[in-house]
């Protein structure tokens, strides 16, 4: 499958990309690591606040780095619910459990679930394979303790964009080498999977939210150069064989929308079932946005609430 490379804009990603350039806002590759960090949380305490849960509860999941927090949200509903573990994006630098709250809370008002958010050590500080580290644990943990939250771990899903959409993967596929089938279905929302340079020919890598040099920047703080290629970094060179089915949503005006197609082929490829799902006119980071910013993320998130209820009972 290929997409031109001249595709244009939706209004409501035109409108928000234009009044970001008039802002002046500095790509985060130019901010460093500290400030990169405080303008994510900073954004996130500025936008709509996500509508009310009925439970939260803070947690610690051991990992082999330590103890790594976790986040638990629990609607009204009827028990036993699907259970997601939740990775967000972020470069593997940027992002966490509170910058993700409204988002997480999106999900559970649209769909009954168990929601387990994800704070997984961050480079540069924890270089590769700490935070796949963490991913595998949470997971793991997720299935093991979910039911005390009303979870149903026969219906335990990982849900991850950007690098936490390439978390999530590459923490499923290790847990099935280790010979745990424990997850039902992997949502992913414009993962990076190559560990290299996306193809920016068609100008969607120029401009905010996501540039060629903040890709770069990303890499050189997680990954060192000879690990790229590896199938922990790049799930685009793993065997996928066995990989439980995918929904994998996609931005035509995101640089990584290459390296996404390749990959639902690839999985496609190996006899996995993708539900691929492709918005032409969107950016990097449209399904994690609050409506009210980028209206089109509604249409996405019903996507993602769809592939939980899917799930069965």
């Amino acid at each position: 499958m290929r997409l031109s490379q001249s595709l244009t804009r939706d209004p409501d990603a035109e409108a928000l990309v234009s009044q970001v350039i008039k802002n002046g806002l500095l790509p985060l590759s130019q901010q460093g690591v500290r400030r990169a960090r405080a303008y994510i949380e900073e954004r996130a305490a500025a936008a709509p606040p996500g509508p009310p849960v009925d439970r939260i509860e803070d947690v610690s999941i051991p990992s082999e780095g330590g103890a790594i927090r976790a986040r638990i949200y629990r609607p009204v509903g009827k028990v036993p619910m699907p259970i997601v573990v939740y990775l967000h994006g972020g470069g593997w630098v940027v992002g966490s459990v509170a910058a993700s709250d409204a988002f997480c809370r999106r999900v559970v008002d649209a769909v009954p679930c168990v929601l387990v958010s994800i704070d997984y050590r961050l480079a540069p500080e924890h270089r590769f394979p700490a935070a796949v580290q963490d991913a595998v644990a949470a997971i793991e943990w997720s299935a093991s303790n979910g039911a005390a939250s009303g979870g149903d771990p026969r219906r335990l899903i990982v849900l991850g964009d950007s690098a936490g959409g390439n978390l999530a993967t590459v923490a499923v596929r290790r847990l099935l080498l280790q010979g745990k089938d424990i997850v039902a279905r992997q949502i992913l929302a414009y993962p990076g999977v190559t560990g290299e340079s996306a193809d920016t020919s068609g100008g969607s890598g120029d401009q905010w939210p996501l540039t060629a040099a903040d890709m770069a920047w990303f890499r050189d703080q997680y990954v060192d150069k000879d690990m790229r290629s590896h199938p922990d970094v790049a799930p685009l060179n793993a065997d996928v064989k066995g990989m439980p089915p995918t929904t994998l949503l996609l931005g035509g005006c995101d640089p990584l929308v290459a390296e996404g197609i390749a990959f639902a082929e690839h999985l496609a490829g190996a006899g996995v079932s993708v539900d691929l799902h492709l918005y032409t006119g969107q950016i990097h980071g449209f399904l994690t946005l609050d409506p009210s910013i980028l209206p089109r993320s509604r249409e996405a998130l019903g996507v993602v609430a769809n592939a939980i209820r899917g799930q069965g009972s």
